[in-house]
């Protein structure tokens, strides 16, 4: 595997700054954020936007430690802080790199700094995810991390934008993209572990659409397993917005061209929490 097709180059200076600092310090971490999709996009040669910015969840047992990793990168790396963003960084080449921290640092769900602007935010699933729901990773320049796995994308977007709506909307777009292109990019997943879904008393399900929301829902349901309070926290999102349909706003952005209706998201959004119960 390598991250050749989403400019590893560009990003060569980036990722070799945050390896060797998550590495000096001790810190465990994985990429999630846009960077994480375009990892999966790009090994499954998919078109996709992509972005310059860089998102790392780092596990951290408190702030001392976490304030160790911005140390080293702006003694030794040159990354500077920011007054608008207590958990972003900028490469000395003014690149954005969110910085999160999740573990015994959080305080329900929450982690809270020291500093100006943005000081506190929620990591929902962040150690779900880290615990179940990544892979690892080698890039073809030697890099060697986890990254969150696409339902894990999905579900940390969920997340995101019932955390701050009027701030996330693109979470929903986001959503629809990778649902538009996960059987393909995870045709080995759900025929290794879902073939039941192709049975003939599943015969009913035909759209390649649907399957993957019912494959997500499922992965989803297996990072989250032990959290009952987060597992019907996601179940009562989807709800939501299945009862509010043309309503939603999150359902209205998940309309990404003329071809798609509200009916149709609706019933992707019925398949996935379907496969949560």
């Amino acid at each position: 595997m390598n991250l050749t097709s989403i400019r590893e180059g560009e990003l060569k200076e980036t990722f070799d700054a945050l390896e060797e600092a998550f590495i000096k310090t001790g810190i465990d971490y994985y990429l999630i954020g846009a960077q994480a999709r375009d990892y999966w996009f790009a090994r499954g040669k998919k078109n996709n936007r992509q972005t310059h910015d860089v998102d790392f969840a780092v596990l951290v047992g408190s702030a001392n430690d976490y304030e160790t990793v911005r140390n080293y990168l702006s003694q030794h790396k040159n990354f500077q802080v920011t007054k608008e963003n207590s958990f972003v960084m900028l490469t000395p080449q003014g690149r954005q790199v969110d910085i999160l921290p999740f573990g015994k640092i959080e305080i329900d769900s929450a982690v809270t700094l020291r500093g100006e602007g943005l000081t506190s935010i929620k990591v929902n699933g962040f150690l779900e995810v880290y615990e179940s729901g990544t892979e690892e990773i080698t890039t073809s320049e030697g890099h060697s991390f986890k990254v969150a796995t696409l339902s894990s994308i999905v579900l940390l977007k969920l997340i995101s934008y019932d955390d701050r709506p009027e701030m996330r909307l693109k979470d929903a777009g986001d959503i629809a993209g990778i649902i538009q292109h996960f059987f393909d990019l995870q045709s080995d997943l759900i025929y290794d572990h879902h073939s039941d879904l192709f049975t003939d008393i599943n015969d009913e399900i035909t759209d390649l659409s649907e399957i993957s929301l019912i494959v997500v829902g499922r992965e989803i349901k297996r990072i989250i397993r032990d959290n009952v309070e987060l597992l019907n926290r996601i179940k009562n999102i989807l709800e939501k917005h299945i009862a509010q349909r043309e309503e939603s706003p999150f359902v209205r952005a998940m309309i990404l061209n003329e071809k798609d209706t509200i009916e149709q998201k609706v019933r992707l959004l019925m398949n996935m929490h379907s496969s949560l119960i």
